[in-house]
């Protein structure tokens, strides 16, 4: 399972490229310096340390969160249950105070802020607030979009806001590609868009947001990743990279239709006859995903509500994180095996290996 994961990590190294590869390792090395306290490099590494040991109480506080600002979407991406209408939790945004609220209580540990989950981030009227106030707290802010919905106001807000990072889901060189994942959306548009953003930072001569086209490998577009690298390339943006496609492993016709044929794309192996995910979860130590209505999960995988850890409104982060539901959670992967915990989580039956759209 562990030369699966290489052999993933090679293949999406590939696909990127040298000079790709090498404008990301930049970018993350200029997050760090730029980012960086006393504060946050001891919490970094006493959470880093503490996960090797898989305690189950730990000293120090997450160093990257992921804060979802809405759960509605442009878009009815087939295999994503906000698409598929089948998210687990109501529709909604988060309010702006609530959101400020949770930063003020974050930004002395934390590194990297991820406006995005379940839904589209500009959709939320106020998402440019909300980056700006978390950038003004030396956070680190990244956000994920499908650039459906943009504009030329929306490129010069986006850069003037402090967005450090973008992601810009690129699906498909041609229309037809794109589309089979990308319901409702136009590639074209998003192209265009792109170059918006572009144009709109030598305007602001800003290096920032760092522009990364990614690519969910499929079976519709594996033959295409060429193309979309040269596609970013033209566009002018900072960067391209590839992502695995994840999947219900449990319906055989998602297998059929979605997994690359090609083996090193996937997250997927074949274990005692069944599809296992091969990345392996570190967030129950290093993250904290918060939903729009301040419920907790242990990671982003999850979007049901019941299988929420605690509420951030009602709690204060820091209760929550050293609460009954992560200590629980953590003893499941203690050294010389599974620990009891004082409460069962939905961690118990995942152990680690999260399957898509599951409980």
């Amino acid at each position: 399972m562990q030369q699966l994961g290489v052999k993933l990590f090679i293949a999406r190294t590939r696909n990127r490229g040298l000079r790709n590869t090498t404008r990301l390792v930049r970018y993350h090395a200029d997050h760090l310096l730029r980012y960086s306290t006393p504060v946050k490099v001891v919490n970094f590494i006493a959470i880093k340390f503490q996960k090797r040991l898989r305690c189950g109480k730990v000293w120090g506080m997450p160093y990257r969160y992921n804060i979802d600002p809405t759960n509605v979407c442009n878009l009815r991406c087939p295999v994503c249950p906000t698409g598929l209408g089948t998210i687990g939790r109501e529709r909604g945004r988060i309010h702006f105070d609530n959101f400020a609220a949770i930063v003020d209580q974050i930004a002395k540990y934390t590194y990297v802020l991820e406006l995005y989950n379940w839904g589209e981030p500009f959709l939320h009227p106020r998402i440019f607030d909300m980056i700006h106030y978390a950038h003004k707290r030396r956070i680190s802010v990244r956000l994920s979009s499908n650039m459906n919905y943009f504009g030329r106001e929306m490129a010069e807000r986006t850069v003037a806001s402090g967005l450090d990072r973008i992601i810009v889901s690129v699906d498909g060189s041609t229309q037809e590609s794109y589309e089979k994942y990308r319901r409702g959306g136009n590639l074209s548009r998003v192209l265009g868009n792109v170059s918006l953003l572009v144009e709109e930072k030598r305007q602001q001569n800003s290096l920032y947001p760092f522009i990364l086209i990614r690519m969910l490998i499929n079976r519709y577009n594996e033959h295409q990743i060429d193309k979309v690298r040269q596609i970013a390339k033209e566009l002018g943006a900072d960067g391209f990279s590839t992502g695995g496609f994840f999947i219900d492993t449990t319906d055989p016709s998602q297998v059929q239709e979605w997994l690359p044929t090609d083996k090193a794309q996937s997250y997927y192996a074949r274990s005692a006859g069944k599809l296992e995910n091969v990345w392996h979860c570190s967030d129950l130590w290093e993250s904290m995903t918060i939903n729009w209505d301040g419920g907790v999960a242990p990671c982003c995988w999850l979007h049901h509500k019941k299988n929420d850890f605690d509420n951030v409104f009602e709690k204060p982060v820091a209760e929550i994180w050293n609460g009954e539901a992560y200590v629980s959670s953590r003893r499941v992967f203690a050294l010389g095996g599974s620990g009891a915990g004082p409460k069962k989580t939905i961690c118990t039956a995942c152990k680690g290996r999260p399957r898509y759209l599951k409980d």
